[in-house]
């Protein structure tokens, strides 16, 4: 297994420069400080919120009104309409909140020698070392899966220690300490959600308490135990619902945690040429390397990934939540958007890399959620606020079953449902689990498309289509009523729309097909997907955005609604050579749209770069691909590898970058699996370990100047595949353990296995 240790020799100087520890419900942040740890606490369900979410029973007609202006071509009409008589179905959310802080109090100034702090990723284990006053300090930190629980030890070689812990939080009701145990009791700052935060000290030395915090003394190490329980979670009994482990051992429990963190992060890894003098120093002096033109070495690449694994891994746990726009993190009790789920593509885009980055059961807590969370809810947006069948969730959601319209006009988008709906079905086609199919994703997967029945009309053209709706979040240009220029933000029949409903659709079929459901749906679905419009291509050669050829108001936009089809999406693919290359044309715009504007645009946001990626990618564009690597490096990431794009750290920026590189190692959506499809000049020779493909495949390959030299297939289930090589290796003969030999044809190989392969080219 090769080691990633991320680690630096010079204090973090803001919240942003903390490291992570996480097992899905309970998370912490490190500061690393001297003097004192200021760990900021985390658990997945401490989350403000008020009576919101109700939907509107007038918002049909309303929609209606303004639906019927956009049929009569009066789009400008329509979309002031809206804003004038929509206003009172938008409802706001509250935020996910930090549980407080817990400050362990060491020192009393910041002199040390040798300060080194790191975060272990393939073991989850955060530490910090120093020198000071003739002793050697070690304090480290996990989050433990097996045991449900923060564990944090401070050691010193020598002089005794003499510790303060104490907890700090606004809207704390009570903190108490008695024997060992710190008890702070918290309302979050809406709605008045009450949890518990309780820390126990273990140590062989003394422990005395005061004014609700613990002094610890007389001893060179001691152990704290951190543990989370909401109202939320607990009702009443949250008080006394925290648990510690039965074993109390540092040592047995950290073991524990180190097998279970690494079983899941050794599962898969990429290797390619770098430089070593990038490789043996800290982070921040590794970026000002990067930064001074030093732009070709794989080590912050590779650590880039799998610090994405590391998150995903960190804060989406089979039987937890799902990643949050911050994963599981947060330092305030009213963080930037909420930190809440959006669904217009960030709650997506944390996804992305979870099947073909062989983490698919980090992926189950998002199909928990949608299944627990926004499914009835859902079914009742549609019945009462659309008078219509089915499931609908529009742009955000929380832990409180948040499915209806939020915030302004943006907020009238609804498919949160039906794109959610795509990972689900991308689970099944990457492990075939058809129990899953039917007995997890088929119901949720209906109910988003039977929704689409109920709603769509017919336009001008005869196709069915949906709306007001939006391509998020650009907006277009029209002439009003009054012949004045006017950006209108709302449409009917998005190419966004009519993407996500039609592969919504296609999949709905095929997941019927798979399972022998054939009914009255079945067939609606089957007639409605016939009506849907066509991709168009612009006057300029790109996809359209908006069902007529309008300009566009900012041509660099940071979303790439409309180019969905092809990414995250297949049905735009090599098949359909005219829109791949319109495609082409449309990413080239966005990217040249704003290349000199000082804001959000597509090279600088994380998750709209690991995008641009991923559509890179999968047109065989590695020099361009690698082009968005280094734009995520230099406008994007933080020292401790954190995308700060955004106006705070944004989880989905890390997790799109890893699908982004995953997909120029390996692709499986066109029927084959295709390796090293989108290799940049600089990644001329590498390796990666335990990428997944579709129809339950897990491959190792390595290649040199290009080409594929061996790869190693392990198939679940017995049967037929077909890989891809590079175009450059149009024929060539591969041979097997047993000494078989297999020849490429036209740069593809057809293989019947049952078992795990490894072929060598001879």
């Amino acid at each position: 297994m090769r080691e990633y240790k991320l680690f630096n020799t010079t204090l973090p100087q803001k919240w942003e420069d903390s490291y992570p520890v996480g097992n899905g419900r309970l998370g912490a942040t490190l500061m690393c400080g001297i003097t004192h740890e200021n760990l900021y606490l985390n658990e997945e369900t401490v989350w403000s919120s008020h009576n919101v979410g109700i939907p509107n029973p007038n918002m049909s007609d309303k929609l209606s009104q303004i639906r019927n202006l956009f049929l009569e071509g009066r789009e400008a009409e329509g979309d002031k309409l809206a804003k004038k008589i929509f206003r009172d179905c938008f409802s706001r959310i509250r935020s996910y909140e930090s549980a407080g802080q817990l400050k362990i109090w060491l020192h009393d100034n910041e002199r040390s020698k040798n300060y080194r702090r790191e975060l272990d990723l393939m073991r989850g284990v955060a530490k910090v070392e120093y020198d000071k006053d003739g002793s050697h300090y070690t304090r480290e930190c996990f989050s433990s899966y097996p045991d449900n629980v923060i564990v944090y030890r401070v050691t010193s070689s020598n002089a005794p220690l003499d510790a303060l812990l104490c907890f700090e939080r606004e809207h704390t009701l009570s903190v108490t300490s008695e024997k060992n145990e710190l008890t702070a009791v918290c309302n979050t700052v809406f709605g008045d959600h009450k949890f518990c935060v309780k820390a126990r000290v273990l140590t062989d030395g003394k422990v005395s308490c005061a004014d609700g915090d613990l002094h610890i003394s007389d001893t060179t190490a001691f152990t704290v135990f951190i543990s989370i329980a909401t109202e939320f979670r607990h009702g009443d009994a949250f008080k006394t619902a925290i648990k510690f482990p039965e074993i109390t051992d540092y040592e047995t429990l950290k073991t524990r945690h180190i097998e279970d963190f690494i079983s899941v992060m050794s599962r898969a890894d990429i290797s390619i040429p770098e430089f070593s003098e990038c490789e043996t120093v800290g982070m921040y002096n590794r970026f000002r390397i990067l930064k001074a033109n030093i732009t070709n070495s794989g080590g912050p690449v590779t650590y880039q990934w799998q610090f994405g694994r590391y998150i995903l891994a960190s804060s989406s746990r089979p039987g937890c939540l799902p990643a949050n726009l911050q994963g599981l993190w947060v330092k305030g009790l009213g963080n930037e958007w909420s930190a809440d789920y959006h669904t217009n593509i960030n709650l997506q885009a944390n996804y992305w890399p979870a099947e073909v980055a062989n983490l698919s059961d980090c992926h189950t807590p998002l199909f928990d959620y949608m299944n627990e969370y926004l499914l009835e809810s859902g079914k009742k947006t549609a019945s009462i606020g659309y008078k219509a069948r089915g499931c609908v969730v529009h742009h955000l959601s929380d832990i409180y079953k948040f499915t209806t319209p939020a915030d302004g006009l943006w907020g009238i988008w609804s498919h949160g449902a039906s794109w959610l709906s795509y990972h689900m079905w991308e689970h099944y086609l990457f492990t075939k689990d058809e129990d899953f199919l039917r007995n997890e994703a088929y119901e949720f997967i209906r109910e988003a498309a039977i929704f689409f029945l109920d709603v769509m009309v017919e336009n001008k053209d005869g196709y069915l289509v949906h709306g007001p709706s939006t391509s998020p979040e650009n907006c277009y240009w029209v002439n009003d009523e009054n012949g004045e220029k006017y950006a209108c933000y709302l449409t009917l029949g998005s190419t966004m729309d009519n993407s996500i409903i039609g592969g919504l659709f296609r999949n709905f079929l095929d997941a019927s097909a798979v399972l022998g459901i054939e009914d009255e749906i079945v067939e609606e679905i089957r007639k409605a997907k016939e009506k849907l419009p066509p991709f168009r291509i612009s006057k300029t050669g790109r996809i359209q955005e908006w069902t007529e050829d309008y300009e566009e108001t900012e041509p660099g936009h940071f979303h790439l609604s409309h180019t969905f089809a092809h990414f995250p999406d297949c049905a735009i693919n090599r098949s359909t050579p005219e829109l791949s290359e319109a495609i082409d044309k449309t990413i080239f715009s966005r990217i040249n749209g704003r290349p000199n504007v000082v804001g959000a645009c597509a090279l600088n946001v994380g998750w709209s770069l690991g995008w641009l990626m991923g559509h890179l990618a999968r047109l065989r564009k590695g020099n361009d691909l690698f082009n968005m690597i280094n734009n995520f490096f230099y406008n994007c990431t933080n020292e401790n590898l954190w995308d700060l794009s955004a106006k705070c750290w944004q989880i989905d920026g890390n997790m799109s970058y890893v699908s982004g590189v995953a997909e120029a190692l390996i692709q499986s959506h066109e029927g084959v699996i295709a390796l090293v499809p989108a290799l940049p000049d600089v990644w001329h020779s590498g390796s990666f370990r335990g990428l997944c493909a579709r129809g339950g495949y897990e491959l190792d390959a390595e290649w040199n100047d290009f080409d594929v030299t061996s790869v190693t297939i392990s198939p679940k289930f017995a049967g037929e595949v077909t890989l891809e090589f590079p175009a450059t290796q149009k024929a060539l003969t591969f041979r097997d353990g047993d000494g078989n030999t297999f020849s490429v044809c036209d740069n593809k190989l057809t293989l019947d296995i049952s078992k795990k392969t490894t072929l060598t080219v001879c």
